[in-house]
């Protein structure tokens, strides 16, 4: 089994919380996870002084666990895919657990100034070629979304050639996909004709006030063996966790956090006769 714990968009330099990054780190100390994945948007602006100043949590949670990051598009702004490689990590990289039979890819869907998410060819293939030990449990993460979730406002800002990267978790039999981007936790799972399953995971703000409606900032604390999954969200601010998903023997239950866009017009006035 593998133990990860993902942040996401914790965006200093905007509405950035230091008593939240705090929290993460004192959740990290106690349970020692395998793994911490930040899926992007580190920080707000991509500014060097921005990469400068919170360097320093990041090297904190580096002493505590394995750790890979990649990038935003709030990183790569400004240029600032070159103080993120500099000072957090490279922009795509690939983790082997041996002893956990587990095997990481980080990819790169940011672009300078894009709000949209490309992977390209050059990286498709470049990913393939890391997929090729027969590993049980398989991981990608990127920042921005393959597939649109819902109460996350209305920009098209995901990954231009998803269907792509979508084809590739079915052909090398990904287990799971870990993204961030829209600040909303939530999750699909697919089940291949191979009778495989990808579950697509998304993570709230872990350390930002830059919440949707009456969200909190959140993290995601993952349990990944053999192809089940169970996943947590867990309050940045008091710590609490409740379950978001649980897949075992090809059977998954999601429990939806929030109400969907159509069950809050149900409910509404304005649309009485």
């Amino acid at each position: 089994m593998i133990e990860i714990i993902q942040i996401s968009d914790l965006h200093y330099g905007s509405e950035f919380r230091e008593d939240l990054i705090e929290n993460i780190i004192s959740y990290i100390k106690k349970i020692h996870p395998d793994l911490v994945i930040c899926t992007g948007d580190i920080v707000h602006k991509g500014r060097v002084i921005q990469f400068k100043n919170v360097v320093q949590y990041i090297n904190r949670i580096k002493e505590l666990s394995n750790f890979i990051a990649v990038p935003g598009n709030h990183d790569a702004k400004n240029s600032g895919i070159i103080f993120f490689e500099k000072l957090i990590g490279p922009r795509r990289s690939r983790l082997v657990l041996e002893d956990k039979d587990s095997i990481i890819v980080g990819i790169c869907s940011a672009r300078d100034d894009m709000a949209e998410g490309m992977i390209g060819d050059e990286q498709l293939d470049w990913m393939g070629r890391q997929f090729d030990r027969n590993l049980e449990d398989r991981v990608i993460a990127l920042h921005h979304h393959l597939i649109p979730i819902p109460m996350s406002g209305q920009k098209f800002t995901t990954v231009r050639d998803a269907g792509e990267i979508l084809e590739f978790t079915n052909l090398f039999e990904i287990d799971l996909v870990l993204m961030g981007h829209r600040h909303v936790p939530h999750a699909y799972t697919i089940s291949w004709r191979n009778s495989s399953s990808t579950t697509f995971l998304y993570c709230g703000t872990s350390t930002s006030n830059k919440v949707r409606a009456d969200d909190s900032p959140s993290f995601n604390h993952i349990f990944l063996n053999g192809g089940n999954l169970e996943v947590y969200i867990v309050n940045s601010a008091n710590l609490k966790k409740s379950l978001l998903l649980e897949r075992k023997e090809q059977h998954t239950e999601f429990i939806r956090p929030r109400k969907t866009r159509i069950e809050h017009l149900l409910a509404s006035k304005v649309w009485d006769e």
